[in-house]
């Protein structure tokens, strides 16, 4: 991505409200959205996403203060409603990424970003981001659906076909989109689900057909590449005086949109210490202890909380009991040998007990009151059996090993091995996952394709839905 357009993109969150908080950017490159933030941004808390290690790398080295990881976006386990912010360029492309929470919408990688972006998300955050056309412009609307349904659309800009050109060496017609969060997902389908046309009569979005200005350019047939029966549209701007800059810019400034720091109530000089960005290792709607201080996650914050000594004290023992308990469920999980185990529950009894003794059972009234509040209380609860007369023990956690390790099946050695797993994980034929746990012997169709198409075999090449067929 030019900077130039990431400058601008950065200016119109500005031009929005935003003015610093959790931002998220899934593909970075080498960092062009970090490195032409505005001052307003400049505080926000950085956190990137690179699936090339050298691109990675360079970021890393030039953004030390962010938190960047050199991974694919479907590796992360960012937690949901956690950023204000998400910015970048998506990946365009005609194929898929696996990731479990969302194979089963069957999206192509580029409206995978925008779909996981959007419940990262917190709510009135906003994904700006840079995605092929086809985003808007497909005939079938299943994910303009999806995406209406969950956030408004306030607004896009389409580039022309050349906006890519200088930096990354292609020529593909983009849309910048920007989606803001709605506080729940509603059944609403708005006119930029479906499609309209231009004033020469070529399918468009709906949204640009009644927008024209967003359009930095003209929609035409490509007969360049695609022939002169082509229906195959590309965005097209022939000024030689075009300044990029200036007309997205000018068109960004036609958009009318609101950013309001979450559930903030603090002024300026307070926030720093009443209100920090949220830390993606702590729970939703749980308290933690940072620097010392008891606070509460609150999605993409964590608010400093005033208790008594006493229920601080409940509070922090309650946490360190969590602590335990997860880890204990995470290594039962992961298949951990009997010693590591028995190594885990002793370390749960000896807290458990401790705490017990100084402040009663997790289920009495007065730490039911200290800790209601933490989404994890019924897990600390289900520590404790608790009988018809009131009596209290030990739950089975303490002693024996409640949780059965998953299976991870990472390679079959039949078809009909990877199709039984697939309809078992998935509930249908994902062919995607089947392919990445069986590898199927294709020598034999590629000599019979050779034979047919008077081709070697080494120059054939089957696709997913040859392998398929």
């Amino acid at each position: 991505t030019s900077p130039e357009i990431a400058m601008c993109i950065n200016s119109a969150l500005v031009q929005f409200g935003f003015r610093g908080g959790n931002v998220l950017e899934p593909s970075m490159g080498i960092g062009n959205f970090f490195g032409s933030m505005p001052a307003p941004m400049q505080r926000s808390k950085l956190y990137g996403v690179e699936l090339d290690s050298i691109s990675g790398r360079i970021a890393k080295q030039l953004y030390q203060n962010a938190n960047i990881s050199i991974t694919g976006f479907e590796n992360t386990t960012y937690p949901d409603n956690f950023f204000d912010v998400v910015v970048g360029n998506v990946p365009f492309g005609d194929y898929k990424v696996f990731d479990p929470k969302y194979n089963k919408y069957n999206f192509r990688i580029h409206d995978y970003f925008l779909a996981k972006a959007l419940d990262q998300v917190r709510p009135g955050g906003m994904v700006a981001v840079i995605t092929t056309k086809g985003t808007l412009d497909k005939a079938n609307p299943t994910i303009r659906k999806y995406l209406a349904e969950r956030a408004e659309l306030v607004g896009a800009v389409r580039l022309p076909n050349t906006a890519f050109k200088d930096n990354a060496g292609t020529e593909v017609t983009a849309d910048i989109l920007f989606l803001q969060k709605r506080e729940r997902k509603i059944d609403i389908e708005p006119d930029w689900v479906h499609l309209g046309v231009t004033e020469n009569g070529i399918a468009v979005n709906s949204y640009f057909a009644e927008h024209p200005e967003m359009m930095l350019g003209s929609m035409e047939y490509d007969t360049r590449i695609y022939g002169q029966d082509s229906r195959y549209t590309v965005c097209v701007n022939n000024d030689e005086n075009f300044n990029m800059y200036e007309a997205l810019n000018k068109a960004i400034g036609n958009i009318k949109a609101q950013m309001t720091d979450f559930e903030r109530v603090a002024d300026e000089a307070e926030q720093t210490e009443e209100v920090i960005p949220a830390d993606p290792d702590v729970r939703n709607y749980t308290y933690t202890f940072f620097e010392g201080k008891l606070y509460y996650r609150e999605n993409s914050e964590m608010v400093k909380k005033e208790v008594s000594q006493t229920a601080e004290e409940r509070i922090r023992s309650l946490d360190e009991i969590r602590q335990i308990t997860r880890e204990l469920i995470d290594i039962q999980m992961d298949g951990c040998s009997e010693e590591e185990l028995s190594d885990k529950q002793r370390l749960l009894n000896v807290k458990y007990d401790a705490f017990v003794k100084q402040y009663g059972a997790i289920t009495s009234k007065a730490n039911r009151i200290a800790f209601r509040d933490d989404s994890d209380y019924p897990l600390l609860c289900s520590l404790e059996e608790v009988n018809e007369d009131g009596e209290v023990k030990k739950a089975d956690m303490f002693y024996k090993q409640t949780i059965k390790a998953k299976t991870v099946i990472d390679r079959v050695e039949t078809a009909v091995e990877a199709l039984n797993v697939s309809v078992n994980e998935f509930g249908y034929v994902n062919l995607a996952y089947m392919l990445s746990i069986y590898e199927p012997d294709i020598t034999n169709a590629k000599e019979e394709l050779a034979e047919k198409s008077g081709q070697t075999v080494d120059e054939i090449t089957l696709s997913d839905d040859a392998l398929a067929e």
